[in-house]
Parts: C-alpha cells; structure tokens; sequence
C-alpha cells in the first residue's frame, strides 16, 4: 500500500470501520473513500475526518459502485447487505451472498483492485459443532449453518455469506485475480471513535434480565481495526482466514471489574440496568437433559471454560494488543462521556 493509493473503506460510519479510517489518516494515507448508509452519521464523521470522500451506497444495488471502486487498489468490507423483507436467516444469507458476489464482481470489472479485506465474525468457525469431543477451533473449522438449533442465528447468514465471497475468488470469475483475506473478530470492545456506537460492554452486561456465565474471547476496537490493516499489507495472508482475538476472559469477570472501578451512579448511566449473572456450572446443570441439542454442544462448553481458539497464523498477531483492563475502562469512559453530552 502506497499512500497515494485509493482506499475504500465499506461501512466507514461502523465501529470498526472508523476507527479504519482514523489509522489510515494517521498512517498519512491521501486517498481514503469511505460508502455509508446513514446520511447523518456521515455528516458528523466527516467532520471528525475532513480528509474522507464519502459515497452513500449499499449492497443491494449498483448504484454508484463504479465511481467508489474506480482507480480503488485497497478495499476494506465492513458491510453486509440487508433487505427488510427477509423473512427468515437463510433469506438473509441469500441477499449477503448476492451482495458479496455484486462486491466482488464489480471489483474484478474496475480492473483496479488488487485485494479486499472482507470482515466475517468468529461465529463462521466455532458454532454448530457435532462432535462433543471438540473443544479446540482454528481458522480451518467452519460454522455449519444447516444445523438446526443454532443458539444465534445471525451466523447463518454470516456463514453463507463468507462461503460465496471465497467460492467467488477461486472461481474463473475472478479474471483479475483479485486477493482476499477474512478477518473473524471475537468479542469487539473498546471506545467508540464515532459517538453513535455501543460496544459489546453494554450488548452484553445490560439489561434486568439473568445470565449464565460463561467464558468469551475477546478484540480491542482499535486492535481489530490495526489487523484489518495490517492484513492488508501482508502477501502472506491472502487466501486465509484469521481470528482476532486478543484475550480470554467471563462475562463474571468484566462486570466485576465495572464495578469495582466505576460508581453505581456512572454504572447507571451507561447501562441501565445491569443483567444478573449465574454461574456457568449451575446453568450447564439445568442444560444436562438436552445434551444433544445444538445449544447444549455450543455454549455449555464455554460455561465451563473449555472452549479454545488457536489461530494457524500467529505471525498475524506481532503487534502489542491492547489489555482487557485497558479495553473496558476506556470504553466504559468514552460511553460515559457520549451520553453525558447526549
């Protein structure tokens, strides 16, 4: 990548995607294109980002794609397509293979594009798992999105979406040859650079409701958004999959250390009210009856902290990641501070 380069950022109003072109603007790149859906977050991005050209386009038309992807060598995917009408999550997988495959078919037509960073979620690899032995997941593992019972079904059109943008590369489509890596974050955490974002702190610990406990992997935001990049300069990862994943840690463990570094009164104000937790090994107790069941093999083994992600690329990982402590008060600062200007 050369700083004079055409780089497209799709999503850039995202929580990843900002912070995308944040460190690209940084880095001293000139030529930053970023496609948004929300004309109002683009507005307020751009103010914080004036270098930025913004496109509003999505993956359900062509729309305007010829001009965003024209003389583009770098392509960053932080989106997905999305119609309202799906009705069920395989009519959502339908609608983000077709846009995955538009994508890519009008990269290979600009003639322009040499490699594309396609984000997927760590939900393609480690889920609907039928062998209750395994308990170890590397980048070769794929999510089978047919297995009925899925706990959450949002992997399913991940998982189908992902499978048509690598059968797209390899096939004779591909007449430029286009590379692509697959970056498959974990539990994404930290502060927002836009203000309109919650991170996975506030999806996961509000709300009056009961939990079970259980152990999750978890990505700094801005770590998340640096192996994006540095993915994107590495010849070594085109055609892989990777995890970004930084450490390990429970739900039990991040509400225990919001609270012992934040007041009720600012616990309050970013979360409302918060969720209680039960302990993983009572609830894989209540869970013993349906053994065989899709949730069961899923998530009791991540109950009682069992579940292990090794990555096949740990050369990918050779930059300093940012600690969980760090990740989580600095987040819970940045919604504090979003909501106190609210």
């Amino acid at each position: 990548m050369e700083q004079d380069d055409k780089i497209v950022i799709i999503g850039v109003t995202g929580y990843i995607g900002a912070w995308i072109a944040k460190q690209l603007t940084d880095e001293g790149y000139n030529q930053i294109v970023g496609t948004y859906r929300n004309e109002e977050k683009a507005r307020k991005l751009q103010t914080m980002l004036p270098n930025l050209s913004l496109y509003q386009v999505n993956l359900e038309e062509k729309d305007n794609w010829k001009e965003v992807l024209s003389g583009a060598k770098w392509v960053f995917n932080q989106g997905s397509a999305f119609h309202p009408n799906d009705k069920t999550f395989k009519d959502r997988g339908r609608t983000k293979e077709k846009g995955i495959r538009m994508l890519l078919q009008l990269a290979v037509e600009s003639g322009s594009v040499k490699k594309i960073v396609h984000t997927s979620a760590e939900s393609t690899i480690a889920y609907a798992n039928e062998d209750p032995s395994k308990t170890t997941f590397t980048e070769d593992d794929w999510t089978n999105e047919n297995r009925e019972g899925l706990f959450d079904l949002h992997m399913v059109s991940k998982t189908m979406e992902e499978k048509a943008a690598w059968s797209f590369i390899h096939s004779h489509e591909n007449t430029t040859n286009i590379s692509m890596t697959t970056i498959h974050p974990t539990h994404v955490m930290g502060p927002s650079f836009a203000p309109w974002h919650h991170d996975m702190i506030y999806a996961m610990l509000h709300g009056d409701r009961a939990m079970a406990d259980s152990q999750l992997y978890g990505v700094d935001v801005r770590d998340a958004a640096a192996m994006n990049i540095a993915l994107m300069k590495s010849p070594e990862a085109n055609g892989r999959r990777h995890f970004a994943s930084a450490y390990k840690t429970t739900y039990s463990a991040i509400l225990t250390f919001i609270k012992a570094q934040f007041t009720d009164e600012q616990i309050k104000t970013v979360l409302g009210d918060v969720v209680r937790i039960i302990p993983g090994d009572v609830v894989a107790d209540l869970f013993s009856p349906v053994q065989q069941t899709s949730y069961y093999q899923d998530m009791v083994p991540r109950m009682l902290n069992r579940v292990v992600y090794k990555t096949n690329y740990p050369e990918a990982y050779a930059y300093e990641y940012t600690e969980p402590n760090t990740t989580v008060v600095q987040a819970m600062e940045k919604m504090l501070k979003d909501k106190n200007k609210g």
